[in-house]
Parts: C-alpha cells; sequence; structure tokens
C-alpha cells in the first residue's frame, strides 16, 4: 500500500538546477538563482543524467553542454533523520536514544531544456506534456507523475511553496504558470519502511522549466 506524502514535506525546502548545471537547496529568488549561498556539494549527489531523446547518458556535470541535453535529471544520495526530544538527527532511528519518528528522504530534481515526454523509469518523477516553447503566463502545464516507470495516481503536488493538489487515475495534474522565470514544480511519495532504521521513505521530486513569455 502507497501512502501520500503530507504537504509539509512539499513545502519544507526548495531545490533547483541553474544554468551552470549546479543543484542549489533553499528559497529560489529569480534575482539570485546564479548566487544561491545554498549549493548542494557533488559529493551529496548520487546519479547526474544527460536525458536526450529517449537516451540517458551519466555525467559528473561538468561536461555537458546545455545544447546537449533535454533535460538533466540528478538524483542525491538517500539520507536517514530521526527526530528525537532534543531535536532532529541525521541517523538512521536504530542509532538513536528515544527516537520519536524517522523517515529516510530521498530527493531528485529536473530541469527541462526542451521536450522530453519519455521517463527515466527510476523513482518519482515528473514529465511535462506540454511542448516547452508553447507555455506561456496563464496557461495550464499539463504534467504526468511516475514511480518506476509507472503513472501514479494520488501523489501531491506544490507549485512553488504551495500545495495544488494530487495527480488523478492516470497520474495526471494541470498546473496555472503564474509567473515568467524558472518554475519549480514538486511531487512527493511517501511510503511505509520496516521500522528498523526508519518508520517511512520520503520520495520528493522536483520539476524545473523556464518559461519566457
Amino acid at each position: 500500500m502507497i501512502l501520500i506524502g503530507l504537504g509539509s514535506q512539499l513545502l519544507g525546502h526548495t531545490l533547483w538546477i541553474d544554468d551552470n548545471y549546479k543543484v542549489h537547496q533553499g528559497h529560489m529568488h529569480q534575482e539570485s538563482l546564479q548566487n544561491s549561498k545554498h549549493r548542494i556539494d557533488k559529493k551529496e549527489i548520487d546519479t547526474f543524467l544527460c536525458l536526450k531523446d529517449s537516451g540517458v547518458r551519466k555525467s559528473n556535470g561538468d561536461t555537458l553542454a546545455k545544447s546537449g541535453c533535454d533535460a538533466i535529471f540528478v538524483i542525491l544520495h538517500s539520507a536517514y533523520y530521526t527526530k528525537t526530544p532534543y531535536g532532529t538527527k541525521k541517523l538512521p532511528k536504530d542509532k538513536i536514544k528515544m527516537p520519536i519518528e524517522s523517515w529516510q528522504s530521498i530527493e531528485s530534481v529536473k530541469r527541462l531544456y526542451s521536450n522530453n515526454k519519455t521517463p527515466y523509469n527510476q523513482g518519482l518523477e515528473l514529465v511535462l506534456r506540454n511542448n516547452l516553447s508553447d507555455l506561456k503566463v496563464g496557461e495550464k502545464a499539463r504534467l504526468t507523475v511516475y514511480y518506476n516507470g509507472k503513472v501514479l495516481s494520488g501523489a501531491m503536488l506544490a507549485n512553488g511553496h504551495k500545495t495544488i493538489g494530487m495527480s488523478d487515475e492516470n497520474g495526471h495534474i494541470n498546473v496555472k504558470i503564474r509567473q515568467k522565470g524558472l518554475q519549480n514544480i514538486k511531487a512527493s511519495l511517501t511510503k511505509p519502511a520496516d521500522g528498523i532504521k526508519c518508520d517511512k521513505i520520503i520520495h520528493t521530486t522536483t520539476l524545473n522549466f523556464e518559461v519566457k513569455m
């Protein structure tokens, strides 16, 4: 049974990829996209992928040209967190005294540069069904949520810092574009764990794409 992630998991922080393929975490402001003080260190990145047509190429992120990739997909190393009476620790439940609640966090972020409508087929993922060049402020981005390559219903989504709803039985949801610039749309899925290292597994994925008009 798949459990749905709470909205608070979506709104906790923001991931995005800048024009230089650097991954950032924190509040996203248009005027400071390239100057974030919260850049994700390379050692926190598990997989860096260039998606082109239906192909996938792994990279360290240093040698890619934007024109060579339809999308960049980055998967971070998973991490365990445990809430205790003395605060939240970045450790699994079985390494903590007096655990209250624990979870494993699995996060990814994808940035589109051109049309890419084929899912990568690993973990949680958002796919844009529109042609990227057709999107304008006031129109709706048509999205599909996938989990391990299969459409996922009931996933919770947020646009920026506002929860917007859940994917339907076909994994679809429409998101209205409210402003120009880099878009940040997130989906979350929570699944039960074995209770030893953690109580639940929280999957979160983010989709970035730029709207110019």
